[in-house]
């Protein structure tokens, strides 16, 4: 009986398969009104996602020109949104083959409002929480979103500076508009001006693949996903300059990001909330402005293998946020001088296998409250006031097995400082808590030392990452998004 059945089931998916098309979409040569096909491909991506059904694939031709929408009024901030569903053995997908999206948008002349000797228009990017941080009234000049003929133009701080400044500007954030110095003699119609008004990618469907894309100066963020969707991925994606966030996950949604990257983006590296389930495999989180390079809330649970997590400003690199839980395993994390490498609250973190050097410390782990962490065959480096600070019920909640400490000040327990000296009286106390590690100050540790795991396994402590992720991490930090598209120094 079963196998009368196996020709029709496979009859079946092959069906599936066949009937599946490809739109093809091409900013050069392609027009709206095409139907999509090879020869005659659409414009645009938003008109090529609309003619998508079940399990179809939309190949996006990288022309070497971004693919840039209209100016949308403000308000308004459109994304890239993928609404059709795949199936498990045949997934939606969406491949831009290297292709750029820009959320820059060409602001018309007739936009502008005339305010005194300047022009101004409303912007309100999707930076969330740097929209409500009352210590600065203006945009970071890391990150360059002010377009005047295709050059980055002069970012300014104060109505003082843009009044010296002819040519530049200044987001008037407690007003919730920019304003443009336009230089004597001149005309607005005398120059291109781009600014973020559009989005990147929100995959709002199931079994959906997006891959190869860039997307910069997104006004939001670069690529999210939203709602119910089950198993949502994104593959070689990468985030440059957006106002919002790199990554970010809404919802109940299932998401996973393979060889991903978030870089200088205004917010987080990357920012899950509610309860959203996401997985990070092989993804770099760098030199982003504002919040954390990874920062969850809520109740999500959340997973980073293999990734890098470097250089993000101005506060610690990692926020764990009331109950949700990340994990962190084989990850190489680099601190900023004089912040912590976690700010955790009520939820769970792990490390396990990780490679965390630099910063003022690891943790404050909260002195009251049920937030827990635990650290596992790890190497912790170069903390410059102490490795955790363990106030009140903390040390009852920190678990510490097989880790290799080296250069730095010590734990710290309700004020007394624990290091090398010292070292046998901290495990006495730490009990169960904290065994097999070994804490070196002024000293090489042995080549292949091994300590034991929690499960008493021996193993060389530490991070160990795949080759192709360092060497994208250093080509990274060399890149560059213009309206003209992507280049690297």
């Amino acid at each position: 009986m079963k196998k009368r059945f196996l020709p029709i089931i496979a009859a079946f998916f092959a069906a599936a398969t066949l009937s599946a098309k490809t739109v093809y979409v091409d900013n050069v040569r392609g027009n709206d009104s095409f139907p999509g096909t090879q020869k005659q491909p659409v414009a645009s991506i938003h008109k090529g996602l609309s003619l998508l059904k079940t399990s179809d694939h939309l190949e996006v031709i990288n022309t070497g020109k971004p693919y840039q929408r209209p100016y949308p009024g403000p308000g308004n901030a459109p994304t890239y949104t993928v609404a059709v569903s795949g199936t498990l053995e045949n997934p939606v997908v969406i491949n831009g083959n290297g292709a750029v999206i820009t959320g820059l948008a060409i602001i018309p002349e007739g936009k502008w409002k005339k305010e005194g000797e300047f022009y101004s228009l409303p912007f309100w990017p999707m930076c969330n929480m740097y929209k409500g941080y009352k210590q600065q009234n203006y945009w970071f000049d890391k990150n360059k979103i002010w377009w005047v003929d295709g050059k980055a133009a002069p970012n300014c701080k104060s109505l003082d500076e843009l009044k010296k400044t002819p040519g530049g500007f200044w987001w008037n954030k407690a007003e919730k508009k920019v304003l443009f110095h336009l230089p004597a003699g001149k005309k607005l119609a005398d120059f291109k001006i781009e600014l973020p008004a559009n989005s990147g990618f929100y995959i709002q469907s199931s079994h959906a693949i997006v891959k190869n894309f860039f997307v910069t100066h997104s006004v939001n963020d670069g690529f999210d996903t939203a709602g119910t969707n089950y198993i949502a991925t994104y593959k070689n994606c990468i985030a440059v300059e957006n106002c919002g966030q790199g990554f970010s996950c809404h919802g109940t949604g299932q998401t996973y990001y393979e060889d991903c990257a978030a870089i200088r983006c205004a917010s987080s590296g990357t920012c899950d909330v509610h309860w959203s389930y996401s997985r990070y495999n092989r993804c770099i989180f760098y030199d982003n402005t504002f919040e954390a390079g990874v920062y969850t809330v809520d109740e999500g649970l959340h997973s980073y293998s293999d990734c890098i997590i470097a250089g993000n400003e101005p506060f610690e690199q990692i926020w764990q946020i009331t109950n949700s839980a990340q994990h962190f395993s084989n990850c190489l994390i680099l601190g900023a001088p004089g912040k912590d490498i976690l700010k955790m609250q009520d939820g769970i973190v792990t490390f396990r296998n990780c490679t965390i050097t630099g910063g003022n410390g690891f943790c404050r782990v909260p002195s009251s409250g049920n937030g827990q962490i635990a650290i596992d065959s790890c190497v912790i480096t170069g903390m410059e006031k102490y490795l955790f600070m363990l106030n009140g019920t903390a040390i009852k909640r920190t678990l510490m097995r097989g880790n290799l400490y080296l250069d730095n000040k010590g734990i710290s327990i309700n004020g007394k400082m624990y290091q090398e000296s010292n070292w046998k009286e901290f495990l006495e106390l730490a009990k169960r808590r904290e065994k097999d590690s070994l804490f070196l100050n002024g000293k090489t540790a042995p080549v292949g030392l091994k300590l034991k795991n929690r499960y008493g396994t021996p193993i060389i402590p530490g991070a160990k990452l795949p080759e192709s992720v360092l060497k994208r991490f250093e080509q990274l930090k060399k890149i560059k998004a213009s309206p003209a598209g992507i280049s690297f120094e």
